[in-house]
Parts: C-alpha cells; structure tokens; sequence
C-alpha cells in the first residue's frame, strides 16, 4: 500500500453541490490531486460537472434526517469511507464540503495515528451543552487503511441510527476509551491508535487561524455562505496576503492548541 500519499474524500448530495466546484478547486490547489467525491443525491447534470471522480452510494435510510440533539444524522459517511479503503490503495482524509484548505496538510501531520478525529473546538464548548451531539466534530477524520481501521469503520457504522445517534454520536461513543475530552495526544479505542489533533488547526469552526477552516452549517445560513466564497477568493488571488492575515491572527487569537 502506499502510505506516503492520502486523498482527500467528500460526500454530497444535490443540496450541497454548491460547495463542490469550488472545493474541488481549492483541494487541487493545494494537494496537485482532486477530492474523491461520493455521490449521495447528485443530480446526473451536477455530477457531470466536477472534475473529481464521482462515485454514486445509495446513503442509509434517514441519512438526512435530524436526531434527538437536533443534528443531521449523516449516517452514509462511514459507508463512504469503507468503500474507499476497500477500492483504494491509499489513506484517506475525510472532510465535509463545507471545509476549504488554507495550508498544504502533510502527510506526517498524522503521524502516530490510525486515524485522527478533532476534540471540540474551543468556540463550540461555549455552548451551554457541547457534548450533546458528542465529544469530537466529525468534519475532518483521517483513516489509515489497513484492516484494524476498515474493522473499526464497520464498528462505526453499525452504532450509527442507534437510538437515533448521528454519525457524530456514534463515533464519539465508540471512541470512549480513548478520552476524547482530553487533551491533543495519543488514545487508544479498539486496537487502534486515535490520534487527538488540536481543532483550532484542523478543524477550524471559528475559521479565524487554522489549516482548514470548517464554515459549519453553511448550508443553512448564507450569511456563512458568502464568508466561504469571500475566503475562498482571497485564497486564491491573493495567497501571500491571506497567510499573512492568518499568521498575524494566530499571534493574537485566544484560541490556542493548548485550550482544546
């Protein structure tokens, strides 16, 4: 296999294509390499129009569907990811549509781990019940592909739906020994390495100072919508000035690895 490589991985469904052209655009910037994109709800005119490979799932029933804590469900990821690992020879990073790419993620940024979730981010335990849907963010989850980590991924999906848990609820529960409220580090949950990585870095939900920037529940409110497309803009005209502006804010932000 080759483990010096990873692709990056999304799913979609025809409402949020949107995010698709442009993520697949700032994924090749970065990475030299399209996203591999599942099809999920994809009209056959929208997948025409990415670049990246496109793979059609039939996602679980309820899939989009909202749970007890008032989340998307979105129980088709882990059926995602196992299709890659079982097609692909590669390593895969999993991100949601709604993430952009600010700085090139290296391969050894995972190093230690069989795969690497996000604790909540410092933002999102402002919250008056931040666990409620959960101990980590799933909008960025590396996989290792090896067969420990498909068994675990098979672990994954069969919690999710359970008493109505979402994906997140389901990962979060099954990745309990490896205290995932804890601080960035090395757990350990089902004869896997758990790899805690710092969410103010990848898995930015207050897209202020990280690598990848999570514009979370874009899809909802436009208002995050045209904050992704300003970013992205910027990014890409202008990458020496939006570095700069992300390391000035880095030096003066409250949020630090050391908070998660």
């Amino acid at each position: 296999m080759n483990t010096e490589k990873f692709r990056f991985l999304t799913c979609a469904d025809a409402g949020f294509f949107q995010f698709l052209p442009s993520l697949e655009k700032n994924v090749f910037q970065r990475h030299g390499t399209y996203p591999v994109i599942y099809d999920i709800g994809l009209t056959p005119e929208q997948a025409s129009q990415l670049k990246s490979e496109v793979i059609k799932v039939d996602p679980p029933d309820g899939y989009n569907d909202n749970s007890v804590s008032g989340a998307i469900k979105a129980t088709h990821k882990p059926r995602c990811v196992k299709h890659f690992l079982k097609h692909f020879d590669q390593d895969v990073l999993y991100i949601d549509a709604d993430v952009i790419v600010l700085e090139t993620i290296q391969h050894s940024d995972f190093s230690g781990g069989d795969i690497a979730v996000t604790p909540r981010h410092p933002k999102e335990m402002l919250s008056q019940d931040p666990y409620k849907n959960g101990t980590l963010n799933s909008g960025v989850i590396f996989f290792r592909n090896t067969p420990n980590v498909v068994s675990f991924v098979n672990l994954w999906e069969s919690e999710c739906g359970v008493d109505d848990k979402s994906d997140q609820m389901a990962l979060s529960d099954v990745l309990e020994d490896a205290d995932i409220k804890g601080r960035p580090g090395i757990g350990r949950a089902h004869g896997i390495n758990v790899l805690k990585l710092p969410a103010v870095t990848y898995n930015d939900v207050s897209c202020s100072i990280g690598k990848l920037w999570h514009f979370k529940n874009a899809g909802r409110f436009s208002s995050l919508q045209n904050k992704r497309t300003m970013t992205l803009f910027v990014a890409n005209f202008a990458p020496r000035t939006m570095a700069w502006w992300i390391s000035r804010k880095r030096r003066k932000s409250v949020w630090t690895d050391s908070t998660n």
